[in-house]
């Protein structure tokens, strides 16, 4: 007996081991790469949308986005994406490139794709999907590659009913990539309708959902006082609960007629907006700020991308392209500047450090650079923008340099440049390092006066 029992002893030693070693073996991780050749792409973004104002990513105040959070809640989400330029045209042809700005050539609203730039519909439709377009913005920027384009300016839910009647109608023997834009949030938050009454009753000041009511606030000045910014903050709440309902409206109809089966959904927005929190200016166009530039992403693909994770590491808006491509099995195209994020797709919350996210402004010096958690905002000309009609000069400063903690500083209040020398000095040789030889295809564009009329009843500056 004395002999049988060392024997057992170490048996269940070695048994325990094992077992423990069973525990602790990481779970294997299919190859996403190639792994939805021949699914269907649904993109679907959203104008003006702020991160920061959706539940999925901490807001709590109103209850703004239990669609979108749901989509979210069903794939990856990109805790940190970053655009490329807070204005529309520019961000969004980044999204449809890979490219920064400069490159691509739209780097203004109201320019159009150079004509034989590659582009996402493009590519997909040499690899044999049927293409679809329905926007709300970005009507006249040379689109190209899509079998069906219609744009309604701003006018959301006819968006959301031919888009759905399209994807009805597709050959459902050849994969479709169907992309939606809606006018979202946009100032002057009309998609909130009276839900900012119901939210912030009894408010009598200046503010409202016009044009002609919010504007001021900018080119007279007119100050705001704490009461004005809670009703802001109600009627923006308000455009957003608008948009997550339109948003659940094409989400839910495509899926009602199955149409996102075997399908990636990518859910983004173009940029976000001031709302009155850096130098009382209320839109988007002149920020340089994250306020405007952190904007929502997620993947969702059932049974491909594991649902309810989380990517803390900072990316960019031009590693869609690249990360879809990859997915579905095309080919990049040569010139990207955009990364794949399949790497996070398979292994959300590994990855290590991440990569630095950059932004651009117009033809202007103003570059931007995120790494970790600093921020440099660059304008080495001291340029001062003008990004409203009619607003008097220097009503937007932006510092030659202007460095921000986010980790101690997420309102980016505290400038550090004069106290940091060292860190503003990594961050521009990360900005030249990136920008340096980069092809620029920036180019001189007139814009028919009609778009002009369109861009500036948009708050846009008309060119």
């Amino acid at each position: 007996m004395r002999r049988i029992f060392p024997f057992i002893f170490i048996l269940c030693l070695l048994t325990l081991a094992a077992c423990r070693g069973k525990e602790t073996a990481p779970p294997e991780r299919r190859p996403l790469a190639g792994a939805a050749k021949g699914w269907n792409v649904v993109l679907l973004t959203v104008d003006t949308l702020r991160a920061d104002r959706l539940g999925s990513y901490g807001y709590k105040a109103h209850s703004n986005s239990p669609r979108v959070d749901a989509q979210l809640a069903s794939g990856i989400r990109f805790e940190n994406a970053m655009s490329q330029r807070a204005s529309t045209w520019p961000s969004l042809a980044s999204v449809l490139t890979g490219l920064y700005p400069s490159s691509h050539g739209v780097n203004e609203n109201g320019f159009g794709f150079p004509d034989g730039l590659p582009t996402l519909p493009k590519l997909l439709h040499a690899a044999g999907y049927q293409t679809g377009a329905f926007l709300s913005n970005m009507c006249q920027a040379n689109h190209q590659g899509w079998d069906d384009f219609s744009c309604s300016g701003g006018q959301d839910g006819k968006d959301v009913r031919r888009a759905l009647e399209w994807a009805g109608k597709v050959d459902a023997k050849r994969p479709y990539f169907l992309w939606v834009h809606l006018f979202g949030a946009h100032p002057p938050y009309y998609n909130g309708g009276d839900l900012a009454e119901q939210m912030d009753p009894g408010y009598q000041g200046p503010l409202g959902p016009r044009k002609r009511l919010l504007d001021p606030v900018m080119t007279t000045p007119v100050p705001l006082t704490p009461r004005d910014v809670q009703h802001l903050d109600a009627l923006y709440d308000g455009a957003v609960q608008g948009s997550d309902r339109l948003s659940g409206a094409l989400l839910e109809g495509l899926r009602a007629a199955g149409r996102l089966e075997r399908t990636i959904v990518i859910f983004s927005a173009d940029h976000g907006e001031e709302l009155y929190q850096h130098n009382r200016y209320l839109y988007h166009s002149c920020s340089v700020y994250q306020t405007a530039l952190h904007v929502p992403l997620g993947f969702s693909a059932p049974g491909l991308i594991p649902a309810g994770a989380r990517v803390p590491q900072v990316v960019e808006l031009i590693d869609i392209l690249p990360t879809l491509l990859d997915l579905v099995g095309v080919a990049k195209p040569d010139e990207q500047h955009g990364k794949s994020l399949v790497p996070y797709l398979e292994r959300p919350g590994e990855g290590g450090r991440g990569r630095p996210a950059f932004s651009e402004y117009g033809s202007s010096t103003i570059h931007t650079v995120l790494q970790d958690n600093w921020k440099l905002v660059h304008n080495p000309e001291g340029f001062s923008p003008i990004c409203i009609p009619d607003a008097p000069p220097n009503h937007y400063p932006i510092g030659k340099e202007e460095l921000y903690d986010l980790s101690r500083d997420p309102g980016e209040r505290v400038n550090l440049a004069a106290r940091e020398p060292a860190k503003v000095a990594e961050l521009a040789k990360l900005l030249e390092r990136r920008f340096a030889g980069l092809r620029n295809r920036v180019r001189d564009q007139k814009v028919p006066e009609e778009l002009k009329k369109e861009l500036n009843s948009l708050g846009y500056v008309a060119h």
